[in-house]
Parts: structure tokens; C-alpha cells; sequence
């Protein structure tokens, strides 16, 4: 029975597998609100899944080194604790993704369970229960930290997909809701032999007198926010820079813990004083998109760009999200109806005059396709 849980542990990776149809079930939801609120899918590509997978194998790399690095060591019931928790999130909680908060109760539960010995009443298998340094949790949390910064600057607001909401005025506003997030492959090591006893060839480590053994942990990052005034791209990069400032500080924590080491609990307290500030980054960056001026709203006196799809003539022009086209082939355009008549005007070429963000006038000239004047490539807010 020892071996069975070994085994569960090792290849049936239950995050992984829920993950990837959590992420599927994200992509195929995305293309109905998008096709019954625009008639069209604006990415019609599973930029979530190739996203999965991207970081799946290059975050998981940059974990993986980071973590072997440090030699990162965790028992095996912290293991099982935060995969419960990852299960739970995801079949329970599906539309939030708890990154930080995970690591945080997986590292208290795991105390509590060695304080009161509770391990030893249902651990009948046999299974290695050694405790390990709680600063390796410390550690874990602080790559978590770092990787998720990565994970934001590289693959969060790269897509547009609006969802038309109301404001408090009443107006039509366009929000970019996002949902995306990513398991990885972390590798860590962990007390015994066990996996050694099941599979001959993995790697065993000895340290003085304990042995260790690499064991692959996944780990899951995300979060979920909808943005309503800023630039998507614009706002997860400077979210991400905020995460690579909390990166420094839990490093100066994990010094701090090793130099006052003799204070109770400093790796649960440092680890506290991390999900807090966490949480405050993720407040103080919420407000100020909410504390800008300008909606990406219905206007009166044009179309207001609220999506731009990929690998079209309005893309080749330059057209941005936020822009808004106030002329059509030198025809002024001010609803969805004057912006199509327009363009039949001229079936082969295309110029637009738009007043960006900044209220700057711009203006492109594209040729269009042929066979396809109305396919320009931008999407606006629907008449209904």
C-alpha cells in the first residue's frame, strides 16, 4: 500500500491532469461569451492552453533550478496537505486561484499536524513522515513569488477578450476579464528513499546521515482580475514588477528568519507578513486602474475600439484597444451601422481617423481585404 501512495504521489499528478481541463473548460467558455457578444470570436486560438504549457515547461525549468539550487526539502505531509488544497481550489473554487494563500495553509496545517502528532494516528502505511525546516517552505514561497512575476510579465494581457458590463451611470463599459493560470512542474527534494525503492534509476541524495530524493511538486499560479481603465499589458507588468519587489523582501525575510532563529514560529510569521503584503499589492494595483479617468465606454461620437483581432488589416494599421474611430474613409461614423457602410465604400483600402487614449488624432490607411470589406479586425461594443 506504501508503494500505491508512492505512485499516486509520483506519476497520477491529479493537479496536473484537473488542471489541464479546468484551463479547457476556461477556453471553451471564453469563445461562447465572445461569439454572443460579438458574433465573432476574437481569439479564436487556445491561447490558454498554449500558455499552460508554455510555462509548464519554462517556469518549471526556472522553479526546478531555483529549487534545486537552494535545495529546497519538504516532508511528504506538507506535500499531501497542499495538493489537497490545489484539489480543492480547483474542483471547489474553480474561479480563484488561491497561489499564496495555498503555500501559507499547507505550511500552517503541516505545523499543526507535527505539534499535536497527528500524523502518526493515520499514517498506517508506513510512509516517511520526517519533519523538515519550515524555511523550506519559506524558500518554496518566495520562488512562487518569483515565478508568478514571470508568468505574468510573459503571458497575462497578450490577448483581448472584453466582457461588456454596465458602469454606474448606466453606460455600456468594456472589462477584460482574466482567468488564466498555469501548474508547474517544481522540483523539490523530500526525506528517504522511497521513490528510489519503486524506481531504481532516481536520484537519491545523501546529507550527513539523512538521505533525500527528488520528488516533482506541482504548483499552481494565476489570478483572476478584471480590468476596467487600464491597458491589460500595461497593468500585469507593472502588477509583475511589484511581485519581483516582494521577491526581495522574502528573500531579506528568509535571511532574517536563519539570523533569529531562535524566535518561535519566525518561518510561519515571515510567511504571513508575505501573504499580507501580497495582498495589499493586489488591492493597491485594483484601485488605481479603478481610480483612472477614462472607461474603455460607448461613446456618441464614434466607435470605441475595445478589441483588436490578431493578424488583420486594423492590426497592420495600428489600431489599438481604447482607440476611438471617429471617421471611415472620410465619412464620419459614430454607430456600428455608419462604421460598415463606410467601409463598403471603398471594398480594396481603408482609412480611418481615431483619437487614441490621449485624445491624439491619428490617422491609417490599410489596404483590406478584397472579398471581405466588414473583416477590418477591430471589435466594438454592440447596439442592443
Amino acid at each position: 500500500m506504501n508503494n500505491l501512495w508512492m505512485t499516486l504521489l509520483i506519476f497520477i499528478q491529479p493537479v496536473l491532469w484537473l488542471g489541464i481541463l479546468r484551463n479547457y473548460i476556461i477556453y471553451r467558455k471564453r469563445i461562447k461569451r465572445e461569439r454572443n457578444d460579438f458574433n465573432t470570436s476574437i481569439s479564436p486560438n487556445d491561447f490558454e492552453m498554449k500558455h499552460f504549457w508554455l510555462s509548464f515547461i519554462v517556469l518549471g525549468i526556472i522553479g526546478s533550478i531555483i529549487s534545486m539550487t537552494l535545495g529546497i526539502y519538504l516532508s511528504l505531509p506538507w506535500i499531501i496537505i497542499y495538493e489537497a488544497l490545489l484539489l480543492i481550489n480547483l474542483i471547489i473554487i474553480p474561479g480563484q486561484f488561491f497561489t499564496v494563500l495555498n503555500l501559507v495553509i499547507a505550511t500552517a496545517l503541516t505545523f499543526v499536524t507535527y505539534k499535536f502528532d497527528l500524523f502518526t494516528y493515520i499514517n498506517t502505511e508506513g510512509i516517511n513522515t520526517s519533519a523538515t525546516s519550515l524555511s523550506n517552505a519559506l524558500l518554496l514561497l518566495v520562488t512562487v513569488f518569483f515565478v508568478s512575476a514571470l508568468y505574468m510579465k510573459m503571458f497575462l494581457g497578450n490577448y483581448q477578450s472584453p466582457k461588456i458590463f454596465k458602469n454606474q451611470r448606466g453606460n455600456k463599459v468594456a472589462g477584460y476579464l482574466n482567468k488564466e493560470f498555469a501548474v508547474l512542474p517544481i522540483a523539490v527534494l523530500i526525506p528517504g528513499d522511497q521513490i528510489h525503492a519503486l524506481i531504481s534509476w532516481w536520484p537519491v541524495f545523501s546529507m550527513g546521515q539523512h538521505e533525500f530524493t527528488i520528488f516533482i511538486l506541482p504548483v499552481l499560479i494565476g489570478i483572476r482580475f478584471t480590468i476596467f481603465k487600464s491597458m491589460p499589458k500595461e497593468f500585469f507588468k507593472k502588477l509583475s514588477n511589484r511581485l519581483l519587489w516582494l521577491t526581495c523582501l522574502g528573500i531579506i525575510l528568509v535571511v532574517a528568519t536563519y539570523l533569529l532563529n531562535g524566535v518561535d514560529n519566525i518561518e510561519l510569521i515571515s510567511m504571513a507578513v508575505m501573504a499580507v503584503l501580497y495582498l495589499l499589492v493586489l488591492i493597491r494595483t485594483k484601485r488605481k486602474d479603478n481610480k483612472k479617468a477614462k472607461w474603455f465606454a460607448d461613446a456618441v461620437n464614434g466607435l470605441r475600439v475595445i478589441a483588436v483581432r490578431k493578424d488583420t488589416p486594423a492590426e497592420k494599421m495600428g489600431v489599438e484597444m481604447g482607440d476611438l474611430i471617429v471617421e471611415v474613409n472620410n465619412i464620419k461614423v459614430s454607430t456600428e451601422d455608419d462604421f460598415y457602410k463606410a467601409t463598403l465604400t471603398s471594398p480594396t483600402f481603408c482609412r480611418l481617423k481615431v483619437l487614441n487614449r490621449e485624445d491624439r488624432i491619428k490617422i491609417m490607411e490599410s489596404a483590406i481585404y478584397s472579398d471581405s470589406p466588414n473583416e477590418l479586425g477591430v471589435v466594438v461594443i454592440k447596439e442592443k
